[in-house]
């Protein structure tokens, strides 16, 4: 087995590969295009020129492997050393843990997280309500308040510390291209959810926040199986993350008609001192 950087031509394989499991490659359908292919974006392992897995490396802060042999996660990760330091992996976990073990130079991660993969395809009818609505930009500045939050909650930094105009800029982006959805409750926004990847079967979610004083209120619920709804309309199934020690999230999904679908990990690396670069 041999790992290379993929290119153009690997498109059909990657494809194929991905295919076989379009639920928990999701993400990764979304983001192929033969464009990003002739970037340093896409890596592959090789068995007699066979593909059998692949890295999308799209920046430094992520790294999302598939590789139904654990063992080609791990030929691409002896491979990356050389070529990127990575500071957040996130996918089925026999293959995190797989890329990890041949990537990580004995570093130690940061946080490690026990993930499941949710899927939803069915949503009975839930009546209308009109709290419930896209985000206008006027919202932009309490919605990047709490997407900053919710990332110190779940992995230990708040993106808006280190450049809040970037961060300002993403959440305004987001909201521009309908990608952010609210549920206001005595005219304050009680829980915001991010639309992310997509492909033409299926949609992922993610970034929900709550803030704290409408937490075990219901609110999380309600505003779920409202969302469903409207992305059932134009999708096949939508897809989710959450960390399995998160309980009260587990049962807002669960009551929000997702189902288990597979095992995950996201995993979070300290940066390496800078005299060892």
């Amino acid at each position: 087995m041999y790992a290379a950087r993929l290119s153009r031509e690997h498109e059909p394989a990657v494809r194929r590969l991905l295919g076989a499991d379009p639920i928990q490659n999701l993400f990764l359908l979304g983001q192929l295009d033969p464009r990003t292919l002739e970037r340093p974006f896409w890596y592959g392992a090789f068995n007699h020129d066979v593909l059998t897995g692949v890295v999308f490396y799209p920046g430094e802060r992520l790294a999302v492997p598939w590789a139904p042999n654990p063992s080609a996660a791990a030929a691409v990760g002896a491979f990356l050393p050389p070529l990127h330091d990575s500071m957040m992996l996130v996918g089925p976990r026999l293959a995190v843990d797989a890329l990890w073990s041949t990537w990580g130079r004995g570093l130690s991660p940061h946080r490690s997280y026990d993930q499941r993969l949710y899927v939803c395809d069915n949503a009975p009818s839930t009546p209308s309500d009109k709290r419930f609505r896209l985000a206008r930009l006027d919202d932009s500045r309490v919605i990047a308040a709490y997407a900053g939050e919710m990332e110190r909650e779940d992995l230990g930094r708040n993106p808006a510390d280190e450049e809040p105009e970037a961060h300002h800029k993403t959440i305004r982006e987001r909201i521009l291209n309908g990608r952010v959805w609210v549920l206001e409750c005595d005219g304050e926004i009680a829980f915001q959810i991010n639309v992310g990847a997509s492909h033409a079967g299926g949609v992922q979610v993610g970034g929900t926040y709550v803030p704290p004083k409408f937490r075990g209120t219901g609110i999380a619920t309600h505003a779920m199986r409202l969302l469903n709804q409207e992305l059932l309309k134009t999708h096949q199934f939508v897809t989710l993350h959450v960390n399995e020690a998160n309980v009260p999230a587990v049962r807002t999904y669960e009551k929000s008609w997702f189902k288990r679908y597979s095992p995950f990990r996201l995993m979070t690396i300290t940066a390496p001192p800078e005299d060892s670069q």
